[in-house]
């Protein structure tokens, strides 16, 4: 027979335990931990050495200055590069200078739903001729969609093998 879930390692029921073995272990789990101030925990870090792999070389040429003492080497203490220059992005595309087929399929997969949802809520008699016409944009939208994607991997088309810096 299965071991209740709450019972502890020794065995002994939860509910049942001497509220004093239970504080002496607490005392003995606290005291496991150190000093817990936040004064004490500055001075617990090692200091870096310089054989030690503490961190880089605070004689580096990079560095401003070496950190605050007691403290541990750690990414943000290093001064941020340097803009070379500002950056001027390239002048986006106009709105309509896409694909027309990609711009009507996508037109017609987002619109189509957006029209029935609508429809549905301001235009409960909706003739069936133009619930038929929504779903077929909507459908042909997909399709659309569906026909425009690359048929190869050109990994040295534009894409190329992911993002581009």
């Amino acid at each position: 027979m299965a071991e209740p879930l709450d019972r502890d390692h020794e065995g002994s029921d939860p509910e049942h335990r001497d509220p004093d073995e239970v504080d002496r272990r607490w005392q003995e789990i606290i005291a496991g931990l150190g000093p817990l101030d936040a004064g004490a925990r500055d001075t617990a870090w090692p200091e870096p050495t310089a054989a030690g792999s503490a961190g880089p070389d605070p004689d580096a040429p990079d560095r401003e200055e070496p950190p605050a003492p007691g403290r541990a080497w750690g990414p943000r203490d290093f001064p941020e590069d340097e803009d070379d220059g500002d950056f001027i992005p390239p002048e986006p595309p106009a709105l309509g200078s896409g694909n027309p087929v990609v711009v009507l399929s996508l037109i017609g997969v987002a619109g189509a739903p957006a029209a029935l949802l609508l429809a549905a809520i301001l235009w409960p008699s909706v003739p069936g001729l133009v619930l038929a016409v929504l779903i077929a944009s909507f459908v042909a939208g997909a399709v659309g969609l569906f026909f425009a994607l690359p048929r190869d991997a050109d990994r040295d088309g534009p894409g190329g093998d992911g993002a581009q810096v």
